[in-house]
C-alpha cells in the first residue's frame, strides 16, 4: 500500500493534470460571470510562476491563492502587494496572518481596485443621441477572514469567508422626454463568498498535491441580468526536482503545474519553475495555456533574515499580446 501511494498515485495525478485541457472540447464559455476583478492575480510571487501557485504558497498571501497554505506558515506575516494591471487599473492588497500554534492559523485580508475615471453619458433626443453626465469612478473592494490548520505533517486545509462590494456608478432610466418619468438606478451589489483549499504531501520526495475552490457564492442580479462570480476550481502539483539526485542542497528547482477549471472559460494549464538559492535569492518563470492575451511571465525575489525577522521582496513581469506588460511588486514581513 505504501508503494502504491508513493509511486502510482503521483503518476495518476500528473496524467490527470496534463490530460485536463483535452476535455475542453466544444464551445468556449465566455462572459458567464461578473466581478471579474476577482480573477486578477494578487502577489508577484505567484504571478511570476504563471499563476501556478496553489501547491506552493505558504505565507499570508495564501488567502489569495489557497488558504490551506496558511497552515504551513510560521509566526506572523504581513503581506503587501501593488499591481498596475492593464488599462491602468491599480490593484492594492494587504493580508496579515498569525500562527496560534494548536489553535491553527488565522488571517485577514483586504483588496481594493482603482479603475480610474470614466466619462458618463445618457441617451437623449438630440443630434448626438446622448448627453454627457460627468465623470465617475467605479468602486470594488473585498474584505475577508481565513482559517487554516495543519492536521498532520502531510495534510493542511483552510477556508476564507469574504465580503465583496461593487459599485459601477449611477444613471437615469425611463422616459427621454418626460423628466417626471425618470428615476436613478445605482449599479451596486455586495455578496458574501467562500474559498476552500487543501495541500497534501504524498511522501514521495517533497511532492505535494493541492486543490482550491474559489469565489463560491449565491447568484447576483443587475436589473434583469443574472450572473455568478468567477467560480474557479484548481488542482496543483509541486516538487523540488533536484531531490531526484540530491536529497539536501543549498539550491532547489521547484516545478509547479496547476490545472484550472474556470466557470467562464475552457480549461487551462499553468506552468511554473522556481530556482531557489539558500532561501535568499529566487528566480522564477511561468507559462499559461489557452489564454487570448497572457502567455509567459518572469520574476525574481529576495529574502533577508535577521534573527526571527524576515523580509521578502518579490517582482514579476507578466507579458500580454496586445497590452503593455504588467509589473507587480509584493512584500512579505515574517516575525
Amino acid at each position: 500500500m505504501n508503494k502504491f501511494r508513493t509511486y502510482v498515485i503521483p503518476i495518476i495525478v500528473l496524467l490527470l493534470v496534463l490530460n485536463l485541457p483535452l476535455q475542453a472540447v466544444g464551445l468556449k464559455k465566455i462572459a458567464q460571470s461578473g466581478m471579474k476583478w476577482l480573477s486578477i492575480p494578487v502577489g508577484a510571487n505567484g504571478a511570476a510562476l504563471g499563476n501556478a501557485y496553489v501547491a506552493m504558497v505558504n505565507d499570508a498571501s495564501s488567502v489569495f491563492w489557497n488558504p490551506a497554505g496558511l497552515g504551513l506558515s510560521e509566526g506572523k506575516h504581513i503581506f503587501l502587494s501593488q499591481t498596475r494591471w492593464i488599462a491602468e487599473i491599480n490593484v492594492n492588497a494587504a493580508a496579515v496572518s498569525w500562527n496560534a500554534e494548536t489553535w491553527g492559523v488565522f488571517a485577514a485580508h483586504f483588496i481594493s481596485v482603482d479603475w480610474g475615471t470614466f466619462h458618463g453619458t445618457r441617451r437623449a433626443n438630440n443630434d448626438q443621441g446622448f448627453v454627457e453626465t460627468g465623470t465617475f469612478s467605479p468602486t470594488n473592494y473585498a474584505v475577508g477572514v481565513s482559517y487554516a490548520r495543519r492536521v498532520s505533517d502531510a495534510f493542511s486545509f483552510g477556508g476564507t469567508l469574504k465580503y465583496l462590494y461593487e459599485e459601477l456608478g449611477s444613471n437615469l432610466e425611463g422616459s427621454l422626454t418626460d423628466p417626471a418619468d425618470r428615476k436613478t438606478y445605482k449599479a451596486e451589489k455586495s455578496v458574501m463568498a467562500f474559498d476552500f483549499g487543501t495541500i497534501y504531501y504524498t511522501g514521495f520526495k517533497d511532492l505535494r498535491l493541492a486543490m482550491t475552490l474559489s469565489n463560491f457564492s449565491q447568484e447576483l442580479k443587475y436589473r434583469a441580468e443574472h450572473f455568478q462570480l468567477p467560480l474557479t476550481f484548481k488542482f496543483g502539483v509541486a516538487m523540488d526536482v533536484t531531490q531526484f539526485w540530491k536529497e539536501e542542497s543549498d539550491q532547489k528547482v521547484t516545478l509547479v503545474i496547476d490545472a484550472v477549471h474556470p466557470r467562464d472559460f475552457t480549461e487551462r494549464v499553468h506552468f511554473g519553475l522556481e530556482y531557489n538559492f539558500r532561501d535568499m535569492v529566487f528566480l522564477r518563470g511561468g507559462y499559461k495555456t489557452n489564454y487570448d492575451e497572457e502567455d509567459f511571465s518572469l520574476g525574481a525575489g529576495f529574502q533577508y533574515g535577521l534573527g526571527n525577522f524576515k523580509l521578502g521582496l518579490d517582482y514579476s513581469y507578466v507579458n500580454f499580446q496586445n497590452f503593455d506588460a504588467v509589473h507587480m511588486f509584493s512584500f512579505d514581513f515574517n516575525f
